[in-house]
């Protein structure tokens, strides 16, 4: 799994990605796809985790989650693992979890992201 991500990291960090914002004067977010490490929904935003000059920094932007997954569904490494959370497989530092789901730990996150049981089968496949 090590070898296969750091491949994809190092064939990805050039790549910049852009979250649009839909408020009418929003501000657009772009960072490298590498320093993404997690997009949560919140009601009718969405919460976006990343590196900032190594620093983790969050940052809420008024959007869909659904209109993030179509916008980055070119990347193969941005994995939905929720119905409320899309993850950069590249930045999974550990996943625990049995039967009733997964808890996933990026990077230098402190936050632990949940697996839906529905989920599961297709997290397997990503890093079997």
């Amino acid at each position: 799994m090590e070898a296969l991500l750091s491949n994809t990291t190092e064939e990805q960090k050039d790549i910049s990605i852009t979250i649009h914002d839909t408020n009418v004067r929003g501000n657009d977010l772009t960072i490298p796809i590498n320093n993404l490490l997690y997009i949560e929904a919140q009601k009718n935003n969405v919460s976006v985790c990343y590196l900032k000059d190594g620093k983790l920094t969050t940052l809420e932007i008024h959007t869909t989650l659904t209109a993030v997954i179509e916008e980055m569904k070119a990347y193969g490494n941005i994995f939905q693992c929720h119905r409320s959370f899309v993850v950069n497989v590249n930045n999974i530092t550990s996943a625990k979890g049995n039967s009733n789901g997964y808890q996933l730990i990026l990077g230098s996150c402190t936050n632990s992201i949940p697996v839906s049981r529905s989920y599961v089968p297709r997290l397997k496949s990503f890093i079997a």
